[in-house]
């Protein structure tokens, strides 16, 4: 619905023919109904249009998880696409204690173009027996038509000495 057709209808609500005093009230309040029900409805398409224009189908992420009781902990992750930085989070006390509880961080939010690309992350943080890292990882994928979520998944190797990581994407379809 456009603005036209709402203006119109205020308008029709506004100079509407003449009616008895009971009439008018209970004529009034089933247009006031209406015109709050078109508002609604104009302000959904508005809403689905602008995450058409904000969130195109070239929208892509990447998220970090944390496998839940792992003893891995992050301090931050710098992340670069096609060489270019486009992110960078260091996690407070609060969010790590949500991401082993099973929470994700969507560390990148943007648009990408179909084809191939890369991820590099530099991950800083603590394995299970306290000493410090940085890992450099990179991680190729191919874009296609549809979004694509990617998630950088944080465990503890099968001995629980060091750090695990592992890249997994999925290709959403709209």
């Amino acid at each position: 619905m456009t603005a036209l057709k709402l203006l119109l209808i205020a308008l029709t609500i506004g100079w509407g023919a003449p009616v008895w005093a009971d009439d008018a009230a209970s004529t009034a309040s089933t247009d006031l109904q209406s015109l709050k029900e078109n508002v609604l409805n104009l302000n959904k398409e508005l809403s689905q249009l602008e995450d058409e224009l904000l969130y195109p189908s070239s929208q892509s992420a990447l998220y970090v998880s944390i496998e839940v009781g792992s003893s891995v902990r992050l301090v931050d992750i710098n992340v670069s696409l096609d060489g270019k930085n486009v992110a960078y989070h260091f996690y407070t006390p609060q969010e790590y204690a949500a991401l082993t509880k099973g929470g994700m961080d969507r560390v990148y939010n943007g648009n990408i173009t179909t084809g191939s690309h890369e991820f590099k992350t530099i991950v800083t943080g603590y394995d299970p027996h306290g000493k410090s890292f940085q890992r450099v990882l990179t991680y190729d994928f191919v874009k296609g038509d549809q979004r694509k979520y990617i998630e950088l998944h944080v465990s503890d190797d099968a001995n629980k000495s060091m750090a695990e990581f592992q890249f997994h994407d999925w290709d959403i379809k709209q």
